[in-house]
């Protein structure tokens, strides 16, 4: 297992990206503390993995890092999952935002790692679709189709319309729901949609223009606080596909 701060590794492997899930194949190299609003599952492929938090340090074959956990990775080859808190395979895991990084069910490790040869999203996908549950509030469903169906590019009067509650409840309704800020989520969301271009063979100019964001300056800074690197580095020895739909 290698160290933490992996200074001069480069990433390199393969990336996925689709609604609600990505997935990365390949070596994990030099990044920050950083911060997303995906469970993150990751494998270790030569051997143990290990995870920094701000609560302390967690070591195994397989760890689930919850959405909005401040965390850092060992170096080393791994299979890492990154599903959306809010997509009903996340919702299938029970897990809730920033609760303590976890070891991942043995079983489960297991069928990832048979899986972690495939050269495309659905072979790992099937493993969490097994009938999730739904929503309790389907409010929350509708809110969530739209803002995928907008890709992050909606006001807050809108959707707390669609709830019915005024907009100054809605984010407090938002955090109640989902454990998640409002405008946090939506920078996720305009990150993801900005991923999905960049996957299309876009620049970064038209990648960040296409996610909502302000210039590729202000990508660069999210990709950075989120993913722990900058898009050149994390994607120059990283081979990243996927659909625009």
């Amino acid at each position: 297992m290698k160290p933490f701060d992996p200074a001069g590794l480069a990433w390199a492997g393969r990336a996925w990206i689709a609604p609600g899930i990505g997935v990365f194949r390949g070596s994990v190299g030099a990044h920050d503390w950083h911060q997303h609003l995906a469970h993150q599952i990751t494998v270790g492929l030569e051997g143990a993995v290990e995870v920094e938090t701000p609560a302390g340090r967690l070591r195994g074959r397989a760890l689930v890092i919850p959405a909005g956990m401040r965390h850092r990775l060992s170096g080393g080859a791994v299979l890492s999952i990154y599903l959306d808190a809010l997509a009903p395979e996340a919702t299938a895991l029970r897990l809730r935002p920033q609760q303590a990084a976890l070891a991942l069910d043995p079983d489960l490790a297991r069928r990832l790692l048979d899986f972690s040869s495939a050269d495309d999203l659905t072979t790992v996908q099937v493993i969490f679709r097994s009938d999730p549950p739904r929503v309790a509030d389907t409010r929350l469903e509708a809110v969530v189709r739209e803002l995928r169906a907008c890709r992050g590019e909606t006001d807050r009067r809108s959707l707390a319309a669609m709830v019915h509650v005024s907009p100054e409840r809605f984010s407090h309704w938002f955090v109640e729901q989902t454990g998640l800020p409002l405008r946090s989520y939506l920078k996720w969301v305009r990150l993801i949609e900005s991923l999905r271009q960049l996957a299309a063979g876009g620049s970064l100019t038209e990648a960040a223009h296409l996610g909502g964001f302000s210039d590729s300056a202000h990508l660069s800074r999210t990709f950075r606080a989120m993913l722990g690197s900058s898009p050149a580095n994390l994607l120059k020895q990283v081979a990243l596909s996927g659909a625009i739909d």
